[in-house]
Parts: C-alpha cells; structure tokens; sequence
C-alpha cells in the first residue's frame, strides 16, 4: 500500500513542473490578446505598452536556469515580436496590424500548447483560401491567381511562426521550400505543367501538417499517465474502502463476543 501512495505521488510531483510552466506561458498567452483586442479597438499607443511589458516577461524566462525555450524558438517569438511590434508603429491597414498581432499570439501558444495549439483553428481558412488558388490555376486566370495566392499566403503567415516552432526541423524546412518555390515561379506556374503539380504536392504537403498534429493531439506518454494514474486511484480508494469494511466487521465482530461474555 505504501509503494502504491508513493508511486502516485511521485507521478504527481513528475506532472506539477509541467502545470506551472504552462500557467506561466499562459501569463504572456494572456498579454498578447489584451494587446490584440486593444489593436482591433484602434488603441495601437495602448498595444504597444502591452507589447513592451510581454517583451519583458518573456526575456525573463529565456534567462530562467530552467528555461524549456530553444534558441530557435526563441529567434522564432523575437521576429514575431519585432513585426508586430513595428506595424503597430507604421500607418498600416488596420487587418495587417491585427494579422500580426495574431501570428505573434499563435506562435506563443504554440511553444506551451503542444497537443492543442490555437493554430490549427486556422486549418479550414488555409485551406479554404489553397483551394481558390487551385479553381484559378485551372481556369488559367493569372489576375485570379495572383490574389488568390496573396490570400492564401497572407493567411499562411498567420501561422508561419507557430509551424516554425510546431514542426519538427525537416518539416519545417520543406514549408519554408514551398514557399520559396511560390515566391520565386508564381509567375510562371500557370504556363508550366509542374506548377500544377507542385500545388499538388504543397497541399498534400498541408494536409499531412494538420492531420499530424490532430493525431497526435494526445500523447501517448500523457495516455499512459492518466491510465497508470487512474488505475492507482482507484486501487488507493477500493483497498481503503476494503480496510474500512474489514474495520467495521471486525468491530461488530468484537461487539457480539462481548455481548456473549
């Protein structure tokens, strides 16, 4: 019994690291939506206060002895941050404020929330805008072709920095290919047959991206604990109920014998 308790304690304690540190990204998850939310109500003086407090809280946990951040991941948040923060500063259309805003949040989320990152919300609208890029190809309609990509791309970057620290480094290398090949041939897509296909392979590319994450949106390791964890629980609490049963027979056990006497 007391291996059991131990055991079920020491499971706990492996798992409290883990709940901190996600309320403490939660904190700056927190931040970057007041900040949003003060953008979409055209108060950019009041963002960019926010923004500077977030920045603040963020390097001090990229100092933390402690700290889970990479590097990478780290250059990932500061681009995002350094973008944001400039488009709230410029003249620019109130929508690409709020896109970048939103991009900076998504890849924050996306450092904490590994199994239910916010990003993959965005799945339908990215693939929804991929698809209109594909009706234009086939109808050879370049001006169509030419907005419907800068549709598609400017919702991808929304996510852009989250995949960069979601992906593993081969993915994510083969997202940065694709855009590359967008960026250098859209010109030149609808006159060339391998246009046609390499849309083909990006959005097969995609759809592998989103069903990966949505397959693994549980961990098996997470599966594991709340089994092994539950089934301790449970144990704990019928050997418990046992022994208090057993007390209890035992008592009116004891009772009768003395009435007898």
């Amino acid at each position: 019994m007391k291996r059991t308790l131990i055991g079920l304690i020491a499971f706990l304690i492996i798992m409290f690291p883990v709940r901190i540190y996600a309320e403490e990204w939660s904190e700056l998850t927190g931040l970057l939506d007041d900040s949003l939310q003060l953008v979409k109500k055209n108060e950019d003086a009041k963002a960019i206060q926010v923004l500077y407090h977030f920045s603040e809280q963020f390097l001090s946990k990229e100092n933390e002895n402690n700290s889970k951040v990479t590097p990478g991941q780290i250059r990932v948040v500061s681009l995002a941050y350094d973008k944001a923060k400039q488009s709230l500063a410029e003249d620019l259309d109130k929508q690409v404020k709020v896109d970048n805003m939103l991009a900076l949040q998504l890849a924050v989320d996306a450092q904490v929330s590994k199994y239910q990152p916010l990003w993959m919300e965005r799945e339908r609208k990215i693939m929804d805008a991929f698809s209109q890029v594909e009706k234009a190809m086939k109808k050879e309609d370049d001006e169509q072709f030419q907005q419907t990509l800068n549709t598609f791309l400017n919702e991808f970057n929304i996510i852009y920095p989250s995949l960069m620290i979601a992906l593993p480094e081969n993915e994510a290398q083969r997202v940065n290919a694709h855009l590359s090949y967008l960026d250098e041939f859209r010109n030149v897509m609808l006159k060339t047959k391998g246009g046609q296909m390499q849309l083909g392979i990006i959005k097969g590319d995609l759809q592998k991206i989103f069903h990966t994450v949505k397959k693994d949106e549980i961990a098996p390791s997470l599966i594991w604990f709340m089994t092994i964890t539950g089934g301790l629980i449970l144990f704990t609490l019928t050997y418990v109920g046992w022994r208090k049963y057993k007390g209890e027979r035992e008592k009116r056990r004891s009772n009768l014998h003395s009435k007898d006497r």
